[in-house]
């Protein structure tokens, strides 16, 4: 089984946190098969490019130089392949609707979270991803969540498979807890870093008297933004700010941290969210989308309701009065995520690819 795994964005040195879990993906099944090469889009070999921070002109340069980067792909090393497997409808997906027409190959597309904007405004991003989706042989999506939206707004049918945290790096370990609450991903709206603050700057008496330390480690659009906002209201004596983080570094910020936050307004799955889980952090989670499908609500982690920052303080203080019986229960709460690991992922996967197949 000869597989192509296509994608636009990917993990380089100059953007070295863009979809780590499509490398792992990749890693482990070409662990298991041996036969699976890879191809993204060469932008992200050059440029740094933050979640949300392009322009008109540097969209451009990535939708040419993703055509430069498939061409030979798309037109010849494609016949190659049993199967293509891409990663988003529309870029790659729609480009590798010909290749799947001109040599025949299967073609299965994992879904992510980005289809439900397109929904929002109903325009040509909505239209092509919904042609692409009703030409492929297989779609793949990471939450029964997702699985309801495609069938919903796609007219889809589709399989729910984790994209898998790497559990040879995200595992519970003992270590001393320097951080009271952490924030780690994306400085965009979608993430709801903007609420988080709200719940901090509005009970600020509380983080102040407590000595409470709060981390943001993000990049993205936004960030300025919320420092700004941060300086301005003098709240730095409680939050600091850092870049996103890579896979080591942010498992050893999970391992000392007490509480991670994760105020998502939406979220497909919040991979970061499992991540935190699996190293034992407690993690407070918005619920919406697939997070209310791994948080168990007072077991490892806490449920607000979306974008009520104050329910979200509420339950921030709650957790760090009752922090002494969490850490007694991490490393069960660590394993209330095993079914996420990329190894279940990896086994799910080749075992669907080889039903496509016969």
């Amino acid at each position: 089984m000869n597989i192509l795994i296509a994608t636009n964005s990917y993990p380089t040195k100059k953007n070295p946190t863009r979809q780590v879990f499509v490398k792992n993906i990749y890693k482990g099944l070409k662990n298991e098969l041996g036969s699976v090469d890879l191809v993204h889009n060469k932008y992200f070999n050059y440029f740094k490019s933050d979640l949300g921070e392009g322009t008109a002109f540097t969209s451009i340069c990535k939708v040419l130089f993703l055509f430069v980067s498939y061409a030979k792909f798309v037109f010849f090393k494609a016949k190659e392949y049993d199967i293509i497997y891409t990663h988003a409808p529309v870029l790659p997906g729609f480009l590798m609707l010909i290749p799947q027409r001109l040599f025949g190959i299967k073609h299965v597309c994992y879904v992510h979270g980005t289809v439900n904007e397109y929904v929002k405004k109903k325009g040509i991003l909505f239209k092509l991803a919904k042609f692409t989706l009703s030409r492929c042989d297989l779609i793949l999506t990471n939450s029964l969540s997702m699985q309801a939206n495609l069938l919903q707004e796609y007219g889809c049918h589709s399989i729910v498979i984790s994209p898998g945290y790497n559990s040879n790096v995200y595992s519970y370990s003992s270590a001393n807890k320097k951080t009271d609450i952490l924030f780690a991903g994306n400085a965009v709206e979608g993430k709801g870093i903007d609420i988080f603050l709200d719940a901090v700057y509005y009970n600020r008496k509380f983080y102040k008297h407590n000595n409470i330390s709060v981390s943001i480690h993000c990049s993205g659009e936004k960030k300025k933004q919320y420092i700004n906002f941060v300086e301005n209201n003098r709240l730095t004596d409680i939050i600091t700010f850092g870049d996103k983080l890579e896979e080591e570094d942010l498992k050893t910020q999970f391992r000392s941290t007490k509480i991670v936050v994760l105020p998502s307004r939406e979220e497909a799955l919040g991979l970061v969210g499992i991540e935190a889980i699996a190293c034992g952090a407690f993690l407070i989670a918005s619920d919406t989308g697939g997070m209310k499908e791994y948080v168990i609500h007072g077991k490892n982690g806490y449920l607000f309701e979306n974008e009520n920052y104050q329910q979200l303080h509420l339950f921030i203080k709650k957790a760090l009065e009752n922090y002494s019986s969490f850490q007694a229960k991490q490393p069960q709460i660590s394993k209330s995520v095993e079914a996420y690991s990329l190894d279940n992922s990896i086994k799910e996967m080749i075992s669907i690819f080889e039903k496509l197949l016969q």
